[in-house]
């Protein structure tokens, strides 16, 4: 390939991906303004403050797109299995020195930089069974099992003890994964079987547990989130059970969430007008979609869903382009991960899912967020760029090719 052709390829990759990074960037800066009211209020700041902020964050957020969509396939493939082993010991980590905020411990503080590892972890995994889907061959349910389901099943572990939400979301990610791929369906339906007989048995000892003591003191389990996921079912399916203190603020939100996006009707109110943003809890992160409906109504909703199913077009159409194993399980993999956080997040806001902590990747405030769905994103444009690369060199091999062909040619006569 010509040097002005690895010029002109610098910043190229799927367009469709860029524009979609810039739009949902500009969203997050509108809607993050607009919705943080009540966090400015309880922090004795500004809502400006807060925006320029989340800049900060978007700014390094591109700055990793940037960087991320520069390094050749060839560099992730190596790092694969790196990036396993660091994202679990950071799991482990935190678990014990982590930071706890909001009854859950899933931030570490490096040298004043708080940030949460599960959301680089996500990606971390996602990286990990795309190189194992192009190395083994899953020829038996042994190699199944040892080389893909252990490893996926010790590092969701972790995730799912400080975040079940986030921890669930991750097993269906790879669950998708593997779906799509080449692995035999029995494999796979024996290892949901093994997932859904450990889970039952797992809960079922620790109600048992629970009744014998008569006791709700500290134990194990209490330290994980079970307790909080119990409490967020029960609320969702009407439970009179505990109605005080935190389940009793998230049952607000629900409602909050509910009456901000009934009162947005088809218009809306026009961002800054809304008046949920003052009482609504996590107005600007786990409830930002009720806040953009309130201000843009049904319309505005909408062009956010569309916004979301044009990346799952793009991935589609990504996925299509690729002729490796390991590009088209990674894009994959990263796509269904952001889209499916965003339904979640969407179907929480509306009220059709308990509450979930999940936030709306890429316009919710936050910094972990941002930050490593930017790095899903650069590894995607990654994708993109040396298919774009590939065919452009196959385009130079085939001119040359005609120019060699056509001199003989016209010696012939033809």
């Amino acid at each position: 390939m010509s040097k002005n052709t690895q010029k002109e390829m610098w910043l190229k990759g799927d367009k469709s991906l860029w524009s979609l990074i810039l739009v949902f960037s500009l969203l997050s800066l509108v809607f993050v303004y607009s919705s943080s009211s009540r966090q400015a209020v309880m922090e004795n700041t500004t809502t400006f403050s807060i925006m320029l902020k989340q800049m900060r964050h978007i700014f390094l957020g591109l700055l990793i797109v940037y960087v991320a969509h520069i390094f050749p396939l060839g560099f992730y493939r190596k790092m694969a299995y790196i990036a396993y082993v660091a994202g679990l010991i950071l799991l482990v980590y935190t678990l014990f020195g982590g930071v706890t905020l909001n009854d859950s411990t899933r931030w570490l503080s490096i040298a004043g930089f708080r940030f949460q590892p599960s959301e680089f972890a996500k990606i971390f995994l996602v990286l990990f069974v795309a190189k194992v889907l192009e190395d083994r061959e899953m020829s038996s349910f042994k190699e199944f099992f040892l080389w893909l389901f252990l490893p996926v099943a010790v590092f969701i572990l972790p995730i799912l003890w400080a975040g079940f939400s986030t921890g669930v979301l991750l097993g269906l990610t790879v669950l998708v994964m593997m779906l799509v791929s080449k692995i035999k369906f029995r494999y796979i339906a024996s290892a949901v079987g093994i997932v859904v007989l450990a889970a039952g048995l797992s809960y079922g000892g620790m109600v048992l547990h629970r009744t014998i003591k008569k006791s709700d003191h500290t134990s194990l389990a209490s330290t994980s989130r079970l307790a909080t996921v119990e409490k967020r079912i029960s609320s969702f399916f009407g439970s009179e059970k505990g109605k005080e203190g935190e389940e009793k603020e998230e049952t607000d939100q629900e409602m909050y969430s509910k009456v901000a996006i009934a009162t947005g009707g088809i218009g809306g109110k026009l961002p800054g007008n809304g008046t949920l943003r003052e009482v609504l809890p996590l107005s600007n992160s786990d409830y930002i979609f009720s806040i953009i409906v309130e201000e843009t109504g049904l319309f505005g909703g909408i062009a956010v869903i569309s916004l979301y199913m044009w990346l799952l077009y793009s991935v589609i159409l990504l996925v299509r382009k690729c002729t490796k194993t390991f590009s088209a399980m990674l894009v994959s993999g990263l796509g269904i991960l952001i889209l499916s956080q965003a339904m979640i997040h969407i179907l929480v806001n509306v009220g059709v899912l308990p509450v979930t902590g999940q936030t709306l990747p890429l316009i919710s405030l936050g910094g972990s967020s941002v930050m490593a769905v930017g790095l899903a994103f650069g590894m995607m444009l990654s994708v993109s760029r040396a298919l774009e690369e590939e065919r452009l060199y196959t385009m130079e091999l085939t001119e040359k090719e005609k120019q060699q062909w056509l001199p003989n040619e016209a010696e012939e006569g033809i």
